[in-house]
């Protein structure tokens, strides 16, 4: 509401019109009355008015020397002149004080309530473009160092005082999470946000970008203590409406370091930029004020190589199908990345690019295909990546990795009985020196290529090193259990060439095959 001071000698008419004329309902506050120029200007020196009503002829301080003072505390005031007197020269006068009008005595309460309401209208439109000037002139400051925009003659047009204190703070809501909503869900949720803008009219907060999903707001005031109360005060308003434990979509609160003058509006623009990059960290409906997280965003990083995604790690667990060393895996690897604070995003992302690239080509080379396990691949790396935060992007790259695990598996059962028949068909034919991996391959149905990959997927070894061992087995068997001569045992396990048979199996057991047979080389 605005205030109005009223001044005149006569102690009944300053009564009638304080007591008859509705002040609430032309939006006025009747912050003083005076029946001398004196008493009306000390009391308007504590309290300056938005509107003086004052008599001209009344003791001390008449009412045209306390308008001059009036307009010199305050050039918006809106001043309405009463006198009893047609006069043209009080008139002129009037004029020139640029008094929005002369009433002249007796006066007519519906003419003077007219008069007020024409009063008010002037001055919110004053204060509506003020407040328009305030706000382009902070919306320069904040994208620019201090500079010509703190030095503009407009700031004469404002109530914003140079010395003020000030912050910058966002407030965004977070499409990912209005991404998972239901139609119904996400226009309540928008909705309810694009309401928050009716809490923030008020006269020492400043919207500068109104955005669809974020606010950019300037905070001001007279100290640095108020300034801290009214922000708390703003931040627990925004979070009846959007709660830290809302399950349905997340909001975003952060704030600037709290400067002393609006020519540093800038800086604390930049300090705000940096406390959002924490909600990566953070979590969801977070409320990250720079002066808290300062320290955190501040300390030198880390040496980036002390724990590098661990490709080797993670891919022989997904292998396996261990849960539990992903998951152990992960949770290292969500530590290490908290730690990075502000570029955690940016690490996580360059990290996950690598690791997947590994991955993709270490189950190509297994015969799995991603495309069989995702749809869209690219998309499921861009799931984890915009999981949000770093808890819910770790939480989709784990379900993703189990995921795999179970096509992997599902793989092996599919393949396990063919494997079994691969198996039966080496053990009948390895004596033969031709025999061969095609051969099985064919036995079995399958590419030669294919069925290597997928003979070690299902047996962790491959097919050239599990017919050695087979050969080399029988062969120790026949050495130590008969008395075959070497070049016997040699055919009978598929080694045409008795020395290089010989040569293989001092290198398989690191034996010669006579220490076997219990005779010396010479013998």
């Amino acid at each position: 509401m605005f205030q109005v001071m009223l001044c005149d000698d006569n102690e009944i008419i300053l009564e009638g019109l304080s007591g008859q004329i509705d002040w609430k309902s032309l939006g006025i506050c009747l912050s003083g009355t005076a029946t001398d120029g004196q008493d009306a200007w000390n009391q308007m020196q504590e309290n300056p008015p938005d509107i003086l009503v004052t008599d001209i002829r009344m003791p001390y301080i008449d009412g045209l020397e306390l308008s001059r003072r009036a307009r010199d505390l305050n050039p918006n005031i809106v001043i309405l002149i009463i006198s009893a007197y047609n006069d043209f020269e009080y008139a002129r006068t009037a004029m020139h004080l640029r008094a929005l009008d002369y009433i002249l005595k007796p006066i007519d309460l519906e003419a003077m309530t007219r008069t007020l309401a024409n009063a008010v209208s002037h001055c919110r439109q004053l204060h509506q473009d003020k407040r328009l000037i305030a706000t382009q002139l902070l919306r320069n400051l904040a994208v620019q160092e201090a500079g010509a925009a703190d030095r503009d003659p407009l700031w004469n047009e404002t109530d914003l005082e140079p010395s003020s204190w000030c912050c910058f703070l966002q407030v965004e809501l977070d499409e990912h999470s209005l991404g998972k909503l239901s139609d119904d869900i996400r226009y309540a949720a928008e909705r309810k946000f694009s309401a928050l803008s009716q809490m923030l009219l008020q006269d020492r907060f400043y919207v500068l970008e109104s955005h669809q999903y974020r606010y950019s707001i300037c905070l001001t005031s007279a100290s640095r203590v108020e300034l801290t109360m009214e922000r708390r005060v703003l931040v627990d308003s925004i979070r009846r409406h959007f709660p830290h434990k809302g399950d349905y979509c997340d909001v975003i609160i952060a704030s600037g370091c709290i400067v002393q003058g609006t020519a540093r509006l800038h800086d604390s623009m930049k300090t705000c930029q940096e406390a959002c990059k924490l909600h990566f960290i953070k979590g969801t409906n977070a409320d990250i004020f720079y002066e808290e997280v300062e320290a955190y965003i501040c300390q030198e990083p880390e040496d980036s190589t002390s724990y590098p995604m661990p490709d080797t790690r993670l891919i022989t667990f997904i292998k396996e199908q261990n849960r539990e060393g992903i998951c152990q895996e992960l949770e290292k690897l969500k530590t290490w990345l908290y730690r990075k604070g502000s570029e955690s995003y940016l690490y996580m992302t360059f990290s996950l690019g690598s690791f997947y690239t590994h991955l993709i080509k270490e189950l190509e080379e297994s015969g799995i295909s991603v495309q069989d396990i995702f749809q869209n691949p690219i998309g499921e790396f861009k799931k984890v990546t915009a999981g949000g935060t770093l808890e819910s992007s770790i939480e989709n790259l784990k379900q993703n990795l189990f995921e795999i695990c179970d096509s992997i598996r599902l793989n092996k059962s599919r393949y396990g009985r063919l494997m079994d028949q691969a198996i039966l068909y080496i053990q009948n034919h390895y004596m033969s020196s031709s025999f061969s991996i095609e051969e099985v391959a064919r036995a079995v149905c399958l590419s030669t290529s294919y069925f290597s990959t997928v003979f070690k997927n299902e047996t962790g070894i491959t097919f050239t090193d599990y017919l050695i061992r087979i050969r080399m087995e029988k062969a120790r068997g026949l050495l130590e259990n008969t008395s075959m001569k070497m070049y016997e045992i040699s055919s009978r396990v598929g080694y045409e060439n008795a020395a290089y048979f010989s040569a293989s199996f001092k290198r398989y057991y690191g034996k010669s095959p006579s220490e076997f047979q219990g005779k010396s080389p010479g013998k």
